[in-house]
Protein backbone atom coordinates (compact mmCIF):
# COMPACT_ATOMS: atom_id res chain seq x y z
CA UNK A 1 0.00 0.00 0.00
CA UNK A 2 1.27 3.43 -0.91
CA UNK A 3 0.07 6.61 0.78
CA UNK A 4 0.83 10.05 -0.59
CA UNK A 5 0.95 12.68 2.11
CA UNK A 6 1.61 16.39 2.33
CA UNK A 7 2.28 18.39 5.45
CA UNK A 8 -1.25 19.65 5.95
CA UNK A 9 -3.57 18.67 8.77
CA UNK A 10 -6.14 17.20 6.34
CA UNK A 11 -3.53 15.17 4.43
CA UNK A 12 -2.06 13.79 7.65
CA UNK A 13 -5.54 12.89 8.96
CA UNK A 14 -6.39 11.19 5.63
CA UNK A 15 -3.20 9.12 5.89
CA UNK A 16 -4.02 8.14 9.48
CA UNK A 17 -7.54 7.11 8.41
CA UNK A 18 -6.15 5.00 5.54
CA UNK A 19 -3.69 3.29 7.89
CA UNK A 20 -6.50 2.55 10.39
CA UNK A 21 -8.63 0.99 7.65
CA UNK A 22 -5.64 -1.07 6.49
CA UNK A 23 -4.99 -2.17 10.07
CA UNK A 24 -8.62 -3.27 10.39
CA UNK A 25 -8.25 -5.47 7.27
CA UNK A 26 -4.80 -6.82 8.17
CA UNK A 27 -6.08 -9.82 10.17
CA UNK A 28 -8.38 -10.82 7.28
CA UNK A 29 -5.41 -10.56 4.91
CA UNK A 30 -3.32 -12.70 7.26
CA UNK A 31 -6.06 -15.36 7.38
CA UNK A 32 -6.32 -15.37 3.57
CA UNK A 33 -2.51 -15.60 3.29
CA UNK A 34 -2.00 -18.58 5.61
CA UNK A 35 -5.19 -20.24 4.32
CA UNK A 36 -3.94 -20.12 0.74
CA UNK A 37 -0.51 -21.45 1.75
CA UNK A 38 -2.14 -24.31 3.68
CA UNK A 39 -4.53 -25.15 0.83
CA UNK A 40 -1.65 -25.30 -1.66
CA UNK A 41 0.35 -27.47 0.73
CA UNK A 42 -2.59 -29.84 1.20
CA UNK A 43 -3.01 -30.24 -2.56
CA UNK A 44 0.62 -31.34 -2.80
CA UNK A 45 0.30 -33.63 0.23
CA UNK A 46 -2.74 -35.34 -1.29
CA UNK A 47 -0.78 -35.94 -4.49
CA UNK A 48 2.02 -37.61 -2.48
CA UNK A 49 0.20 -40.24 -0.43
CA UNK A 50 1.14 -43.15 -2.67
CA UNK A 51 -1.20 -46.10 -2.18
CA UNK A 52 -2.30 -44.80 1.22
CA UNK A 53 -4.47 -41.89 0.03
CA UNK A 54 -7.74 -43.54 1.05
CA UNK A 55 -6.40 -43.86 4.63
CA UNK A 56 -5.33 -40.22 5.05
CA UNK A 57 -7.28 -36.94 5.03
CA UNK A 58 -5.77 -33.47 5.20
CA UNK A 59 -7.20 -30.27 6.64
CA UNK A 60 -6.00 -27.07 8.24
CA UNK A 61 -6.89 -24.91 11.19
CA UNK A 62 -6.23 -21.20 11.48
CA UNK A 63 -5.32 -19.85 14.91
CA UNK A 64 -5.60 -16.14 15.60
CA UNK A 65 -2.71 -14.78 17.62
CA UNK A 66 -2.03 -11.35 19.07
CA UNK A 67 0.56 -10.65 16.39
CA UNK A 68 -1.11 -12.29 13.37
CA UNK A 69 -2.33 -15.77 12.63
CA UNK A 70 -1.04 -19.28 12.08
CA UNK A 71 -2.28 -22.12 9.88
CA UNK A 72 -1.73 -25.65 11.12
CA UNK A 73 -1.88 -28.39 8.48
CA UNK A 74 -3.28 -31.64 9.85
CA UNK A 75 -3.01 -35.16 8.48
CA UNK A 76 -5.57 -37.56 9.94
CA UNK A 77 -5.74 -41.30 9.49
CA UNK A 78 -9.13 -42.80 8.66
CA UNK A 79 -7.90 -46.24 9.69
CA UNK A 80 -4.88 -48.40 10.30
CA UNK A 81 -3.44 -51.27 8.28
CA UNK A 82 -3.03 -54.63 9.98
CA UNK A 83 0.16 -56.30 8.85
CA UNK A 84 0.61 -60.02 9.42
CA UNK A 85 3.67 -62.13 8.67
CA UNK A 86 4.98 -65.58 9.46
CA UNK A 87 8.11 -66.07 11.54
CA UNK A 88 9.79 -69.15 12.98
CA UNK A 89 7.97 -68.31 16.24
CA UNK A 90 4.56 -68.15 14.59
CA UNK A 91 2.28 -65.59 13.07
CA UNK A 92 3.05 -61.96 13.98
CA UNK A 93 0.56 -59.09 13.66
CA UNK A 94 0.99 -55.36 14.10
CA UNK A 95 -1.15 -52.31 13.33
CA UNK A 96 0.66 -50.02 10.92
CA UNK A 97 0.08 -46.29 10.54
CA UNK A 98 -0.69 -45.42 6.88
CA UNK A 99 0.52 -41.86 7.48
CA UNK A 100 3.86 -43.03 8.84
CA UNK A 101 4.20 -45.52 5.98
CA UNK A 102 3.55 -42.76 3.44
CA UNK A 103 5.86 -40.25 5.14
CA UNK A 104 8.76 -42.54 6.08
CA UNK A 105 8.28 -45.82 4.22
CA UNK A 106 9.34 -49.18 5.56
CA UNK A 107 12.03 -51.65 4.66
CA UNK A 108 13.12 -49.85 1.50
CA UNK A 109 16.61 -50.47 0.17
CA UNK A 110 19.04 -47.72 -0.80
CA UNK A 111 16.39 -45.03 -1.18
CA UNK A 112 16.89 -42.62 1.74
CA UNK A 113 14.49 -39.70 1.55
CA UNK A 114 17.03 -37.09 2.62
CA UNK A 115 20.60 -36.67 1.43
CA UNK A 116 21.90 -35.57 4.81
CA UNK A 117 21.78 -38.77 6.83
CA UNK A 118 18.42 -38.10 8.54
CA UNK A 119 16.69 -40.96 6.75
CA UNK A 120 17.40 -44.61 6.81
CA UNK A 121 15.93 -48.01 6.31
CA UNK A 122 12.70 -48.57 8.21
CA UNK A 123 11.55 -51.90 9.59
CA UNK A 124 8.52 -53.37 11.27
CA UNK A 125 8.98 -54.13 14.99
CA UNK A 126 11.04 -57.30 15.32
CA UNK A 127 11.45 -57.61 11.53
CA UNK A 128 14.90 -58.93 10.69
CA UNK A 129 15.05 -59.44 6.92
CA UNK A 130 14.77 -55.88 5.56
CA UNK A 131 18.54 -55.65 5.30
CA UNK A 132 18.85 -58.92 3.33
CA UNK A 133 19.95 -58.34 -0.24
CA UNK A 134 16.93 -60.30 -1.44
CA UNK A 135 14.47 -58.18 0.54
CA UNK A 136 11.91 -59.80 2.78
CA UNK A 137 8.66 -61.75 2.53
CA UNK A 138 5.17 -61.31 3.91
CA UNK A 139 2.25 -63.70 4.05
CA UNK A 140 -1.25 -62.65 2.99
CA UNK A 141 -4.50 -63.83 4.60
CA UNK A 142 -4.55 -66.99 2.49
CA UNK A 143 -1.02 -67.86 3.63
CA UNK A 144 0.67 -67.10 0.30
CA UNK A 145 4.18 -65.58 0.54
CA UNK A 146 4.96 -62.31 -1.25
CA UNK A 147 8.39 -60.77 -1.80
CA UNK A 148 9.04 -57.12 -0.98
CA UNK A 149 11.82 -54.59 -0.59
CA UNK A 150 9.40 -52.49 1.42
CA UNK A 151 7.57 -49.27 0.75
CA UNK A 152 9.34 -46.24 -0.62
CA UNK A 153 8.31 -43.08 1.25
CA UNK A 154 6.21 -40.55 -0.68
CA UNK A 155 6.53 -37.91 2.08
CA UNK A 156 3.22 -36.02 1.79
CA UNK A 157 3.87 -33.68 4.73
CA UNK A 158 7.46 -32.98 3.70
CA UNK A 159 6.36 -32.08 0.17
CA UNK A 160 3.53 -29.93 1.59
CA UNK A 161 6.11 -28.06 3.68
CA UNK A 162 8.34 -27.47 0.65
CA UNK A 163 5.39 -26.17 -1.40
CA UNK A 164 4.33 -23.75 1.33
CA UNK A 165 7.89 -22.58 1.91
CA UNK A 166 8.43 -21.97 -1.81
CA UNK A 167 5.13 -20.07 -2.15
CA UNK A 168 5.53 -17.67 0.81
CA UNK A 169 6.73 -14.59 -1.10
CA UNK A 170 4.37 -14.98 -4.06
CA UNK A 171 1.37 -15.58 -1.78
CA UNK A 172 2.32 -12.68 0.50
CA UNK A 173 2.53 -10.29 -2.45
CA UNK A 174 -0.84 -11.48 -3.67
CA UNK A 175 -2.61 -11.15 -0.30
CA UNK A 176 -0.96 -8.02 1.10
Amino acid sequence: MKIDISLTEKSIQDAIDKLERYKDRLQDKCIAFVGELASNGIAVAQANTGNFGHYITFSYEIKDTTDGCTAIVLATETGQIQSTWQTADGLKTVNVSPLLMAEYGSGWKAEPHFNDGRGGQGTFPGQTHAFDSEGWYWRDESGELHHSYGITPTMPMYHAFLKMENDIMRTARKNF
